[in-house]
């Protein structure tokens, strides 16, 4: 048996509110596996769940993540989870509580879109951070502040007490200059470009700061060329998520 909020925490780490539709879920002695991308290209993401219950081995391909999470409002409590397969594809699966169930339809796994990779082994991170929980609803907050604001950027700067940290700056753009701010600590490589303020999608890092708000901890890496990683993990949940985030163009 699974949850109910810790099976819909799974979905929306992917989910995304909506920009994530449809992804595989892999199961493979109860360990579930999930690669997922934005339409656009520019976050892509792994998923990965230790004690999933569901016996079955196989790929479940889910096309329509808003059709599934309308089946689970009718659900509650503790959840029993079952696939059923035909030949070697995986065509249903069932969840059921105490008092009702429901039946989704899986799509043909070649349907969903093969998910990109990143070359970690030679990505050189240049910053680096750990983000408490209170931060990502700090996040949520700061990006919700100011109506229309689209952009976020990060920059390797140093305090007052020259202390390395990180700036985050929302709605630097916006007319009559409205904007926010907050610093997390950090640590820095080698001739690490300070103060380069690199702009990303402040609605992309909302929505993954605010799927993951009941992860323990985020560690937060990116490169001096834009690429921002963002590693969640939940140990009440056995849930661990890594986001790789590509910068937006130069404004």
């Amino acid at each position: 048996m699974i949850a109910k909020n810790i099976l819909q925490s799974i979905i929306s780490k992917y989910y995304l509110g909506g920009k994530v539709e449809s992804v595989k879920w892999v199961v493979e002695d109860k360990k579930l596996h999930i690669d997922f991308m934005a339409p656009t290209k520019d976050m892509i993401g792994r998923l990965s769940c230790n004690n999933f219950p569901l016996a079955e081995n196989g790929t479940l391909a889910i096309f329509n993540t808003t059709q599934l999470n309308r089946l689970l409002n009718v659900l509650s409590g503790d959840l029993i989870l079952d696939a059923e397969r035909t030949k070697a594809v995986l065509t249903k699966l069932t969840i059921q509580d105490a008092k009702a169930s429901i039946n989704y339809s899986l799509a043909d796994p070649l349907m969903i879109q093969k998910v990109g990779e990143v070359d970690e082994e030679n990505a050189n991170w240049k910053v680096q951070a750990t983000l408490e929980n209170e931060d990502f609803h700090t996040f949520v907050r700061a990006a919700s502040a100011i109506q229309g604001n689209e952009i976020v950027t990060l920059a390797a700067s140093r305090d007052s007490i020259d202390t390395p940290i990180i700036n985050f700056v929302f709605g630097e753009r916006m007319e009559f200059s409205n904007k926010v701010e907050f610093q997390v600590n950090a640590t820095f490589g080698d001739d690490v470009r300070e103060d380069n303020k690199i702009p990303f999608s402040s609605e992309m890092l909302r929505e993954i700061f605010n799927a993951n708000k009941t992860s323990d901890e985020c560690h937060l890496s990116f490169m001096d060329d834009g690429l921002l990683r963002l590693i969640f993990t939940s140990q009440d949940e056995g849930i661990d998520t890594t986001y790789f985030v590509v910068r937006k163009a130069d404004y």
